[in-house]
């Protein structure tokens, strides 16, 4: 049986895209997810499911980088390389395009029905969004009491976890997607699926279906 995937992390990832009013790049989202995860598990509360783990640019989990990459590959974020002259170094920098919009517009009833969780995503990106990546960076290591043990990023042995939204057993609230939000999500975000749905349904219309033989 297939893992099952995840789809509010992406839901949340394609959030702060749409929201932000810059570009980004995977540190910074990553940093901004952060926040987003230490504010939640003060609160008792889970939103995105990412264990942060602690690298010397701060917090991080390599599954942002992956969940961004299939994002753009399936054509709902725009993903390209550009080059930096300040930290002499090629990144990759995300932006919003009309498929993100497309998307959260889809949403908007199960994002109001989640609320308490995206208004404190909304206070997040507020507060940080117009940061970078080593401004996030500065911030969260001048912060003294956060993840799981309450201390500062720096107290946390380097590659460890700093906190995991799994950790809490009994959240007071979480973002969590039931049976029929997860197919429809699953469907509007694999366009192989999309497609072939879409063309199940023109099939129906034009006539083109058969019916299979019941013994």
């Amino acid at each position: 049986m297939a893992n099952k995937v995840n789809y509010e992390d992406l839901i949340i990832d394609l959030y702060i895209f749409g929201k932000l009013e810059r570009s980004s790049g995977n540190m910074s989202t990553a940093k901004l997810l952060f926040l987003f995860e230490e504010d939640l598990y003060k609160k008792n509360m889970i939103g995105s499911h990412y264990p942060m783990i602690r690298y010397q640019m701060g917090p991080y989990n390599s599954q942002i980088g992956t969940h961004i990459k299939n994002l753009a590959l399936n054509g709902y974020i725009n993903h390209e390389k550009s080059y930096f002259d300040k930290i002499k170094k090629t990144t990759l920098i995300i932006s919003k395009n009309s498929n993100t919009t497309k998307f959260l517009k889809n949403m908007d009833e199960l994002i109001q029905e989640n609320t308490k969780v995206f208004t404190i995503l909304d206070d997040i990106i507020y507060e940080f969004g117009k940061m970078n990546a080593e401004e996030l960076k500065d911030y969260i290591y001048t912060l003294k009491e956060v993840g799981r043990f309450n201390i500062s990023i720096k107290d946390y042995p380097m590659y460890k976890i700093i906190l995991n939204p799994s950790d809490l057993n009994n959240p007071t609230s979480e973002f969590k997607l039931d049976k029929i939000w997860y197919d429809t999500v699953e469907v509007l975000l694999n366009p192989k699926i999309l497609l072939s749905l879409k063309s199940g349904i023109k099939d129906i219309q034009y006539g083109k279906f058969t019916f299979s033989n019941v013994n």
